[in-house]
């Protein structure tokens, strides 16, 4: 089960435009269960990425749709293997009956309160990517008899 703040990892999702994606991380930024164009969904994340090489880090970081994330901003004993960031402004809506995940780590309280901050300024900018490629239609279970 993630809660608010986990960094998860998801198996195989559909991106943005529809395509199956491999596994990629991301944190969660809203655990609860709701309803987006109709559809339910569990959770929201952004997607985490990892930085090339220090020219890709300053071209990404020159954004303000990316927020670094170091392992200061990690809570308990894991460590990212690499330089990492947050696309903050891109929202993955997921129904955790749909795919496979689990929790990796945790981000500490005062990295998920500066990401929020970065994603509440980008949806009054109205520069969210609201993205719901991973959720399904829910089929009604009741046969019509004759």
């Amino acid at each position: 089960m993630c809660k608010l703040g986990d960094i998860i990892v998801v198996s195989e999702f559909k991106g943005e435009y529809g395509a199956n994606l491999p596994t990629h991380s991301f944190i969660v930024v809203d655990d609860t269960h709701d309803k987006i164009k109709g559809l339910n969904y569990d959770f929201v994340a952004p997607i985490m990425s990892s930085f090339r090489d220090e020219e890709h880090r300053k071209k990404i970081l020159s954004y303000s749709v990316n927020k670094e994330i170091t392992n200061s901003d990690l809570d308990g004993d894991f460590k990212l293997k690499k330089a990492s960031y947050v696309k903050a402004n891109k929202l993955y809506y997921f129904d955790k009956k749909n795919i496979k995940y689990y929790v990796l780590a945790r981000v500490n309280d005062d990295f998920l309160e500066e990401l929020m901050k970065v994603i509440l300024t980008l949806d009054e900018k109205d520069r969210l990517s609201i993205i719901t490629t991973n959720l399904k239609e829910e089929q009604d279970s009741e046969l019509e008899t004759v």
